[in-house]
C-alpha cells in the first residue's frame, strides 16, 4: 500500500520469513555457530531458546539451508501425541517407512538406518521446534534416542528449540539425565539498543536501496526499540504500522509521534516477561529524557567456541540473567552480617606451573586419580583462596552440599547453576565445576581458575592443570558453583517500585558502569529501570529489570573498584 510512496520495491517488515531479509545479530550468529558446532561433536545435543518472536525460526532456516547433501534432517514442528507418533515422525523425516506398531521395532529400524548412514559418511540430525510443548515422556524418549551409538560417537545429532519455558521444563527431576546430556546451550535474547537501528536499516535497504535507510528518524528508532524490547517480530509490527501511518498523513519520514500512533493502533500484546503497554511507553519516554543514548552497550566478545550464554532458571520467580539460562540456582543466599577483611585471611601461596592436558584421555586420567571427597575439598579451597578467604575447617566436611554456609561464614555467597563456559566467562569469577568421574563412583570436582584463548585453567586435586576447552566439554556436567560477594549488600532481588538505600547504591553502581546519567534518588523509577534493562541486554543477561545475583555480579565487575578474582586477570587484582 505504501511501497510506491516511499520508493520501496517490497514490503520491508512483513512477518513471514524471507531469506532476503536475513539479519544476523551477534546473538543469532552465535546461535547458528552453536548449531554448527553441534554437528561436529560426537555427542552433539544442542538446546536453543528464545522469547516469542526473537528469531528462532529465522536461525533454524539459515542453519538448515546451509547444510550439505551429506546431512539428513528430521524437522519436527508439531508436538506428537505419543512416543510412537514421535518415533514415526522422526523416522519418516529421515526416509523410513516406519509402519510398525511396536516402539522397540521402530527404534531398532531407526538404529540400523542411522548406522548405515554413518558408515556411508552421512550425518543425521533431528530438530525439534517448539520443544517447550513436549511432555516429559516425549522428552525422555528423545533422550533414549541418544543411546543409538557406536563405540566412538552418537548416531544422531539432536537440536531442541523452544521458548524460555523449555528451560524450566528441563529442570524437572525426571529429565535430569536429558538435561545433563545437552552439550551446547544458547539463549537468543532480544536485539540490543545498537542492533535495532541496524536491523531496521538493513530491511529498508533490502526493500528500497540505500535511499530508504533513512525513512525512520533517530528518535523514532529509539522508541521502536523501547516499545518492542528489541524483539524482531514486534519491531516488524510497529515499523510496518508506522510506515502506514506516515503514508496516510503523507509524511516523508517516520517520526516518534507516528511510532506512538502505530503502537496504539496495533494494540500489541507484551511478550512474557515484558512490560505492559502503558508502563513500557512511560518508561521509554522517561528513558529518552534521561539520556538512554549515554548507556554503554558494548557486548562482551564471548568465544563462539564455547557453549551458550543461557543462564539458569529459578524454581520460583525467574532470576535475572539467564533466568535462567537455564537451569535453576537455589534460593537467594542470606546476606552475611559482616564480610571479613581480606587481610584476616591467608594469602594463596604461589602456585606451581600448570600441567598441560592436551587430550580428553589425559583429562580423564587426571580426574580419575583424585578421590571424590578430596577433589571437592581441594576445589573449594582453591576458590576460597582466590577470594583470600580462609580454607575449609575440619568441621566443614559437607561440600559442595554445604557450600552456601561455608561461603556465608566468610562474607561470600554461593550461586549454584547449570550452564556452560560462556556463562561462567560472563560472570568472570572462579567456580567449582562438577566433572564426570570414571564408571559410576560419583563425580569429581575441579576449580575453574582461568579462561584464555580456548585454554581452561583448572585446579584438580590441588594440582593446577591447563586443559583444552573441547576436552573439558566432554567431562563437565554443566553444573557449577560460583562464589561471589555482594559488595554493596544490595540484599534480595528487587526491581521497579522499590525504594530505599539499596536503590541509591544500585544507581551509583550503574553510574560508575556508565549506564545511568541521573542523580541517585533512592527510588527505582523509569530512568533506573531503563538503565538496568539496557545494562542487562548489553551483557547478554536476561532483560527483566530485576536486580538479582547474575545482574549484580556482572555490574560489580563493570563498575570496578572492588578487589575480586577474575578468570582473565591475576587472582586478587582490583577490577
Amino acid at each position: 500500500m505504501y511501497e510506491r510512496f516511499f520508493g520501496l520495491a517490497d514490503t520491508p517488515f512483513r512477518l513471514t520469513p524471507d531469506p532476503r531479509y536475513l539479519f544476523l545479530s551477534k546473538k543469532h550468529a552465535e546461535a547458528i555457530a552453536h548449531l554448527r558446532l553441534g554437528l561436529s561433536e560426537s555427542s552433539g545435543f544442542v538446546c536453543i531458546t528464545g522469547e516469542v518472536g526473537a528469531g528462532k525460526t529465522t536461525v533454524l532456516r539459515a542453519f538448515l539451508a546451509d547444510l550439505g547433501p551429506e546431512v539428513t534432517t528430521a524437522y519436527v514442528t508439531t508436538p506428537a501425541l505419543s512416543a510412537i507418533e514421535l518415533l514415526r515422525k522422526i523416522s519418516r523425516e529421515l526416509g523410513l517407512q516406519a509402519t510398525s506398531e511396536s516402539q522397540v521395532a521402530l527404534v531398532d529400524e531407526l538404529g540400523a538406518h542411522l548406522l548405515a548412514q554413518r558408515q556411508a559418511g552421512h550425518l543425521s540430525v533431528v530438530v525439534v521446534d517448539e520443544a517447550q510443548a513436549l511432555s516429559v515422556e516425549l522428552l525422555e524418549q528423545i533422550r533414549l534416542l541418544l543411546n543409538l551409538e557406536t563405540t566412538t560417537e552418537k548416531l544422531l545429532r539432536i537440536v531442541l528449540v523452544g521458548q524460555p519455558q523449555l528451560r524450566g521444563l528441563l529442570m524437572n527431576p525426571a529429565l535430569a539425565q536429558l538435561n545433563q546430556r545437552i552439550t551446547l546451550r544458547w539463549h537468543i535474547s532480544p536485539l540490543s539498543y545498537r542492533e535495532t537501528p541496524a536491523y531496521l536499516r538493513h530491511r529498508l535497504r533490502v526493500a528500497g536501496g540505500v535511499e530508504a535507510m533513512g525513512l525512520f528518524t533517530v528518535p523514532a528508532i529509539r522508541l521502536v526499540h523501547s516499545l518492542s524490547g528489541g524483539v524482531p517480530r514486534l519491531i516488524n509490527m510497529i515499523a510496518h504500522r508506522a510506515l502506514l501511518a506516515a503514508f496516510l498523513v503523507r509524511a516523508p519520514r517516520v517520526n516518534r509521534r507516528l511510532v506512538v500512533r502505530a503502537y496504539k493502533e496495533i494494540q500489541a500484546v507484551p511478550l512474557p516477561g515484558t512490560l505492559t503497554v502503558l508502563r513500557k511507553a512511560g518508561w521509554a519516554t522517561a528513558g529518552i529524557a534521561f539520556g538512554v543514548g549515554l548507556i554503554s552497550l558494548g557486548a562482551p566478545q564471548i568465544d563462539w567456541l564455547f557453549g551458550s550464554a543461557h543462564a539458569p532458571a529459578r524454581t520460583e520467580a525467574p532470576a535475572p540473567a539467564p533466568k535462567e539460562v537455564a537451569v535453576a540456582p537455589a534460593v537467594e543466599a542470606p546476606t552475611p552480617v559482616e564480610a571479613p577483611k581480606a587481610d584476616d585471611a591467608p594469602k594463596p601461596a604461589d602456585a606451581p606451573p600448570p600441567t598441560a592436558v592436551d587430550t580428553f584421555a589425559e583429562l580423564q586420567q587426571a580426574v580419575a586419580g583424585v578421590d571424590v571427597r578430596a577433589s571437592a575439598r581441594s576445589a573449594v579451597d582453591a576458590v576460597l583462596a582466590a577470594w583470600h578467604a580462609r580454607p575449609l575447617g575440619a568441621d566443614e566436611a559437607g561440600v559442595p552440599e554445604g557450600l552456601e554456609q561455608v561461603a556465608w561464614r566468610r562474607g561470600l555467597e554461593d550461586l549454584p547453576l547449570t550452564g556452560n563456559l560462556s556463562m561462567l566467562r560472563l560472570l568472570d569469577l572462579p567456580a567449582l565445576l562438577e566433572i564426570r568421574g570414571p564408571g559410576n563412583d560419583g563425580p569429581r570436582y575441579a576449580a575453574l581458575m582461568g579462561i584464555d584463548d580456548g585454554k581452561i585453567a583448572l585446579s584438580i586435586g590441588g594440582t593446577p592443570v591447563l586443559v583444552d576447552a573441547t576436552a573439558l566439554d566432554r567431562l563437565w556436567l554443566g553444573r557449577a558453583h560460583v562464589v561471589w560477594r555482594d559488595f554493596e549488600r544490595l540484599g534480595p532481588t528487587f526491581g521497579p517500585d522499590t525504594r530505599g538505600p539499596q536503590v541509591v547504591r544500585l544507581q551509583e553502581l550503574l553510574r560508575r558502569a556508565g549506564a545511568y546519567a541521573g542523580t541517585p534518588t533512592g527510588a527505582y523509577d523509569a530512568a533506573t529501570a531503563t538503565a538496568v534493562l539496557d545494562f542487562q541486554r548489553s551483557r547478554l543477561l536476561s532483560a527483566d529489570a530485576l536486580v538479582g545475583r547474575f545482574t549484580r555480579i556482572v555490574l560489580y565487575a563493570a563498575a570496578g573498584g572492588y578487589t575480586r578474582p577474575a578468570l582473565a586477570t591475576p587472582v586478587g587484582t582490583t577490577s
